[in-house]
């Protein structure tokens, strides 16, 4: 019985042993990496968010993953750099090259515009994921010392608009804007003072402009009965010695009655002008009444 029990112990203790042997395996193979097989990329950000085993995507494929991240610190100068280490996904698709092959391939891709940046994979939990991009215009720069393979970074499109704003003289901005309301406050009254003081000079001449108007109607009024006699009368005369003519000098006769009665009816409406600007002086600023 007891023999049983003992036997029975030891499959299950030799069980645990390889069951535990398979997930360091695992493991290991996940989080842990030859050096030889390692890139390296520097950010100018914060990377919290960013762990290692968190991918590295090439147009939402994921090619890599993250194997280790450093802080490296001068206490000197006071600064601080922090290197991301990755490694590419190894599952037989590309063919095997050698290193200087490999370096030799990076290269040109980095010349070609390849670009590391952080972006987020999960909003909610706030965690990040590198992505590769092909930036043909963005000059690379390089951080490192030449050990690891390095692919350039850009900033993430978070990180560039505050990077952005925070380059914008904000301050002086608001100085600015609080000198021109000062002058907006100081400029109001000046310019209110002017409309007042036009105002008050078209009022002082309105008037005057009343009499004008007047006057010029009397006039008209004075002379037009004597012009109109008078054409009457060259009408007449025109017209007896027309009597025998026909076709456009007829026309030519209706023609100038009408004028004739044109001129008698603006006669008409400009001394209702006149009585209406005399009885309701005020129009000339305000316009007439609707």
């Amino acid at each position: 019985m007891n023999k049983t029990y003992k036997l029975t112990g030891l499959f299950v203790l030799i069980g645990i042993i390889c069951f535990s042997g398979i997930i360091g395996y695992f493991i290991k193979q996940k989080y842990s990496a030859r050096s030889e097989d390692m890139l390296i990329m520097y950010f100018d950000e914060s990377v919290r968010g960013l762990s290692v085993g968190s991918p590295v995507v090439l147009q939402g494929v994921e090619v890599g993953k993250v194997a280790k991240i450093r802080l490296i610190t001068n206490l000197e100068k006071g600064t601080f750099k922090t290197p991301v280490y990755m490694i590419f996904n190894d599952d037989g698709s590309t063919p095997e090259r050698s290193r200087e092959e490999y370096e030799v391939l990076l290269k040109n891709l980095i010349e070609k515009g390849l670009r590391a940046r952080l972006i987020t994979s999960n909003f909610l939990t706030g965690q990040l994921m590198i992505e590769l991009v092909m930036l043909p215009n963005d000059k690379p720069v390089y951080r490192g010392s030449g050990k690891y393979p390095e692919i350039p970074t850009v900033y993430s499109s978070f990180a560039q608009i505050s990077k952005d704003l925070e380059d914008v003289p904000l301050q002086d901005t608001i100085i600015r804007v609080g000198h021109l309301i000062d002058n907006i406050d100081e400029s109001i009254p000046i310019i209110l003072k002017d409309i007042s003081q036009t105002a008050s000079t078209i009022k002082a001449t309105a008037p005057d402009v009343m009499k004008n108007l007047s006057d010029l109607a009397e006039s008209l009024n004075k002379n037009i009965p004597s012009l109109l006699a008078n054409l009457s009368d060259v009408s007449k005369k025109v017209n007896s010695l027309m009597d025998e003519k026909t076709g456009s000098a007829g026309r030519t006769l209706e023609n100038m009655n009408k004028t004739l009665e044109d001129i008698s009816k603006a006669s008409r409406s400009l001394k209702n002008l006149t009585d209406y600007l005399e009885r309701h002086p005020e129009a000339v600023i305000q316009g007439k009444e609707k």
